[in-house]
């Protein structure tokens, strides 16, 4: 069995992932269309020629049809479907919530979801609906987390260990905190349709956050039974990586239409807002007047491009910086959906430790909710520190008062509100205090002070800091496109002498040692502590274990994911001290 989990890039607390499994590999966030082995309205063929890589389908279904039992044994389960992509089951869970029982145990399950090849399994947890007294929801988390063990001690396949608990947040994290100690690759969040389906996001949200807080980082999230765009970005932004629905081919069934925004009766329609090959090819009308197996399937085409559409979007936010945008956008579209936004960004602390320190994009203020984004907490919390040390302030017109030498760093400068904010270029001798007061801002308390006898160059073109040195060595650049800094080995170990152990500090064991020392990137299996105020996208100090300065470069991951992650890049090394 193989499998791993690493991210690529991220935004909020939301991250682009490459899945591993069986030498099989998508990228996250992504989508698993639910197969029904009986009744195929899309082939899962067809579902991989769309760019659909990873399915679902329930082995508790295959098990309880004779047919579909024989050929699944002895064709395997890739054979039976014809699809050469990873593929995932339920177990039973689904219909244990709808109809209060199922005729198979938890270990013929999953011996059975092992006899016919799948690639990630599910054990037979108990959904515990919302709102269920709590008496039932503790005893049915009782009987899933002994369940979890049990699939422990006998699985030798990926397995989804999904996190229950109802509507009460305390239990979501304890059920969190017990699987993650467990030997699981996959946490879905279970028993959240009744949720979505009589719109109560705001609930899910405190379902799923709960659940994050308790859960391995390390370990990809999906979240059961979504699969309406209108909800990705806001799930994304959460800390979600994996979906899944039939609602596809439901919603087809029912003349039901998809659009990011809802979802359209195909009656009501008189154009097509959308440009799929569906969309492109006809009309509403000649749809309408179509066999109903036909605009059915059709239909299921239509919805299936637009969730891969929707999906794509969101990635792209999420490369660019832009996925709080996108989420601030997407809430508009049905009130509940905005109280789940709001409510969201109450989460200051779970979405601050997940929010890049810098991005690619400018900050924009596109509503009042955007003040309270954690990027823009952050950045004031932080100035209020290095107001302490340089007190001359500036006017500006979305913070309020901040640090003059703040001004020209990420998010003040790269920002655009209602009123543009003029950036004044240092005075003849101040480039120095800017860069001391982003060193402050960047790296903490005392870091201002191994700049304090530093010359920085200024651009000719534009007259802005740029190279930073002393006694004719490189200390580090002031960026032009954020306005804060990247060390060189210099300066690197001036921070190293002045920041107490563990401050900015990634620590890595003897195996790495000699590679970071020649500037070679640091991989996550590697590092064996962290600084746990370190954020996505910061710059970092590498040491070894006797905290000795091997090199310095960007993490792509927070302080808490560096100790726990086992595969990927932990840090882009700039610099090692022997290169």
């Amino acid at each position: 069995m193989e499998f791993r989990f690493e991210v690529k890039a991220r935004d909020a607390a939301g991250r682009i992932g490459k899945l591993i499994v069986n030498g099989k590999s998508i990228e996250t966030p992504a989508i698993m269309p639910v197969i029904n082995p009986k009744q195929l309205i899309v082939t899962p063929k067809e579902l991989k020629e769309m760019g659909f890589g990873m399915i679902i389908t329930n082995s508790y279904i295959i098990y309880k049809t004779p047919e579909l039992r024989e050929k699944a044994l002895k064709l395997g389960i890739h054979k039976l479907l014809d699809y050469d992509g990873i593929i995932e089951v339920d177990s039973g869970s689904f219909q244990l919530m709808r109809y209060g029982e199922v005729e198979v145990t938890n270990r013929e399950i999953i011996e059975f979801q092992e006899k016919i090849g799948v690639d990630i399994g599910t054990f037979l947890d108990i959904p515990t609906p919302p709102d269920a007294p709590r008496e039932k929801a503790e005893e049915d988390l009782r009987i899933t987390l002994e369940r979890a063990k049990e699939a422990e001690s006998i699985k030798n396949i990926a397995m989804n260990a999904a996190v229950q608990g109802s509507t009460y947040p305390d239990l979501r994290t304890y059920a969190a905190r017990e699987l993650s100690k467990m030997n699981f690759e996959i946490h879905p969040i279970g028993a959240v349709v009744p949720l979505m389906e009589s719109y109560r996001y705001r609930d899910l949200v405190d379902v799923v956050v709960a659940s994050k807080l308790g859960l391995r980082p390390n370990r990809p999230v999906h979240l059961f039974g979504a699969g309406h765009p209108m909800i990705f970005a806001l799930a994304v932004a959460m800390g979600v990586d994996l979906f899944d629905s039939a609602s596809y081919a439901l919603y087809a069934k029912d003349d039901r239409y998809l659009t990011p925004e809802g979802t359209k009766r195909l009656e009501e329609l008189e154009y097509f807002p959308c440009s799929c090959p569906v969309c492109s090819r006809y009309t509403p009308q000649e749809l309408r007047e179509m066999p109903k197996e036909e605009r059915t399937r059709l239909l299921a085409i239509h919805n299936l491009w637009v969730i891969r559409e929707e999906l794509n979007r969101v990635k792209q936010a999420i490369k660019e910086g832009e996925l709080w945008r996108l989420v601030d956008e997407r809430a508009r579209s049905h009130p509940k959906l905005y109280s789940a936004y709001k409510r969201l960004l109450e989460y200051r602390d779970y979405l601050e430790k997940n929010e890049p320190i810098t991005k690619a994009s400018a900050f924009f203020k596109v509503s009042e909710e955007a003040m309270r984004w954690p990027i823009v907490y952050r950045a004031k919390e932080r100035a209020e520190r290095v107001a302490k040390k340089f007190p001359e302030k500036v006017k500006h017109p979305i913070f309020g008062e901040i640090p003059k030498y703040l001004s020209l760093s990420y998010p003040f400068a790269q920002s655009e509100g209602e009123e543009d904010f003029t950036i004044e270029k240092p005075r003849k001798g101040e480039a120095r205090k800017y860069v001391m007061a982003v060193a402050e801002y960047q790296f903490g308390e005392k870091a201002g002070e191994a700049f304090k006898d530093a010359f920085v160059e200024l651009s000719r073109k534009t007259g802005m800091p740029r190279q930073v040195k002393a006694k004719g060595k490189h200390l580090a650049t002031f960026r032009a496109e954020d306005g804060l800094l990247t060390l060189g080995i210099e300066g690197a170990k001036r921070l190293h002498a002045l920041l107490p152990f563990p401050k900015m500090r990634v620590v890595v064991n003897e195996d790495a040692e000699p590679f970071a020392k020649r500037g070679k990137n640091v991989f996550a299996k590697f590092v064996v502590d962290a600084d746990p105020s370190i954020r996505p996208y910061d710059e970092v100090l590498v040491v070894n274990e006797k905290d000795e300065l091997l090199a310095t470069g960007q993490t792509l991951l927070n302080g808490e994911e560096l100790k726990v992650f086992q595969s990927g890049l932990a840090v882009k090394v700039r610099r090692g001290v022997e290169k």
